[in-house]
């Protein structure tokens, strides 16, 4: 009997073992596609367009601009080129964004045109900005939280970024009203980039997004990336932008406030 049990034990380990597979799983390395991000703001001042080149998911973080392009931004009929100011970022000082009209951005690099289309929405008051504070063991870990009176009657989407000391956290903020339509709402900013320490200067930016705009950001706030060189493999984000080009070119209200630390 012991011997019977010993004889299938064998048989069945011999069957595991050639039922294994090896699998190879390969990264793709593609370094071939341009990175378009852009946005037409309600502020006025410099408009800017930023291309560059995809890199290697195993390269050094050095993204090589894409000089030579030719870019365009039409709204209402009329056509604003941008041009290269220095290599990569093209710029416009003539265009301000009004809320309900759309933009329309060409990029032409070579033979190849991308194009995408963004509407500015309406802008939705940014109250204040503020500090709340938990204890994680002996320690006090500060997060900003930013307040604003979300509307009733309409869809709105947010895109947060926030900069401590003139340095961008790495963490993306994107947010919409699902859960908060019609009410008084607190965002709270979670990162863990930076420490918040007593004197550190907090500036939050809120952007009006649209929802191509905001479902960029949302799915790339879930892959830990700040852009899109962050992550150049098949987990991209949708780029609302045509052609084959990674990014997003968004049409978005902007507003601003700071805060010092205590």
């Amino acid at each position: 009997m012991r011997s019977n049990i010993l004889f299938l034990l064998v048989v069945m380990a011999a069957v595991l073992t050639s039922c294994q597979r090896v699998i190879d799983i390969k990264v793709k390395n593609d370094a071939s596609l341009p990175v378009i991000e852009g946005r037409i703001t309600n502020v006025t001042g410099i408009q800017t367009i930023s291309i560059s080149k995809s890199i290697d998911y195993d390269a050094a973080n050095v993204y090589p601009p894409i000089s030579g392009a030719t870019v365009t931004v039409t709204n209402a009929g009329k056509v604003y080129a941008f041009t290269e100011t220095k290599p990569g970022q093209y710029t416009n000082s003539a265009i301000k964004g009004k809320s309900g009209q759309s933009y329309a951005l060409s990029v032409k690099i070579g033979d190849n045109v991308y194009t995408s289309t963004s509407t500015m929405p309406d802008m939705v008051q940014l109250d204040s900005i503020g500090l709340t504070g938990i204890t994680v063991g002996t320690k006090l870990v500060r997060n900003v939280s930013a307040f604003y009176r979300d509307p009733p009657n309409a869809v709105n989407r947010y895109r947060f970024l926030m900069f401590v000391n003139n340095v961008q956290v790495k963490a993306v903020f994107a947010a919409d009203d699902y859960l908060t339509n019609g009410r008084y709402v607190n965002t709270t900013l979670y990162q863990t980039d930076i420490t918040l320490n007593p004197g550190d200067k907090v500036d939050v930016e809120m952007d009006c997004v649209d929802k191509a705009v905001y479902d960029y950001f949302f799915n790339l706030s879930h892959q830990g990336g700040n852009s899109p060189n962050d992550s150049a493999t098949p987990s991209n984000p949708t780029s609302n932008i045509t052609g084959g080009a990674l990014g997003y070119f968004s049409a978005n209200t902007v507003q601003k406030k700071s805060l010092v630390v205590l």
